[in-house]
């Protein structure tokens, strides 16, 4: 008896611990409205090291001619003046659209994303992430 009351401590006791494992995918910012020429920058620290990290923006064009860049970037710790290093570059295309960024580790655990619109527009904009063990 006492040996299955031990096995069933330590099973339940592991069930708890795979829950808390479990992978983040959620949105980091969003919806926000830029309006003709804007920025918006949105941080996001992703802590430890993950198997798999994906960046995800969603774009909807409302109105206007849709133009700009959406910049990823990184940096290794939050030491002042540190430099920042782009990882990737999207360029906006006047239409609705949706990009991802695929990364199969995480060299970073500071990251920021910069989206900066052009020109005369109106666009809704929602970026998620998704990282696993």
């Amino acid at each position: 008896m006492y040996k299955v009351l031990i096995l069933s401590i330590a099973l339940m006791f592991a069930s708890i611990v795979g829950v808390n494992a479990q992978d983040y995918a959620g949105r980091i910012k969003g919806p926000t409205t830029l309006t003709n020429a804007a920025t918006d920058t949105v941080s996001v620290t992703i802590p430890q090291s993950r198997s798999a990290v994906t960046f995800k923006y969603d774009i909807s064009k409302t109105s206007g001619t849709v133009a700009g860049t959406i910049v990823l970037q990184y940096k290794l710790s939050t030491v002042s003046g540190e430099q920042w290093f782009t990882y990737n570059t999207y360029t906006l295309t006047d239409a609705t659209a949706t990009a991802v960024v695929s990364l199969t580790s995480n060299p970073a655990l500071y990251w920021r994303v910069i989206t900066t619109t052009t020109g005369t527009q109106v666009s809704v904009h929602n970026k998620y992430l998704l990282y696993r063990k």
